[in-house]
């Protein structure tokens, strides 16, 4: 009982969640190609290469995180993507991100509120587990 118990502890979960969501990108981008192509094209980043790099680097990384292989080293090239997503998008469309700041704060039905909320949940729900 307590193995298993330490198997669920919050950081087992935050990995194996965030393990996930990186999978179900890659795969969402196989079977989704045009869409990879439109997001990828609105960072100015026209390499169809770079895609299918990516799509591996989500798969791949997110079965090692789901796996709990080379975590550390999987986390930290997540870390740069991400900055590196960040940046991309600041350099193209910094003023309306800026501008738009205001969606933050209306929920929406639609994917990208419904997952970002979840994740708020999770997060809220590892602070409770916490004190």
């Amino acid at each position: 009982m307590n193995s298993i118990k330490n198997n669920l502890n919050p950081e087992n979960l935050l990995r194996l969640f965030i393990g996930l969501v990186f999978l179900s990108a890659g795969i969402y981008r196989i079977f989704n190609w045009q869409q990879a192509v439109i997001e990828f094209s609105r960072l100015n980043l026209n390499y169809p290469i770079l895609i299918a790099l990516m799509m591996i680097l989500e798969i791949a990384g997110g079965l090692m995180l789901i796996f709990n292989i080379k975590t550390k080293k999987v986390l930290l090239v997540f870390i740069l993507f991400i900055l590196i997503a960040l940046i991309a998008a600041f350099a193209v469309a910094g003023k309306n991100i800026i501008s738009g700041l205001g969606q933050l704060f209306v929920f929406s039905p639609n994917p990208t509120d419904v997952f970002l909320h979840f994740t708020y949940l999770i997060i809220l729900l590892y602070l409770l587990g916490k004190k």
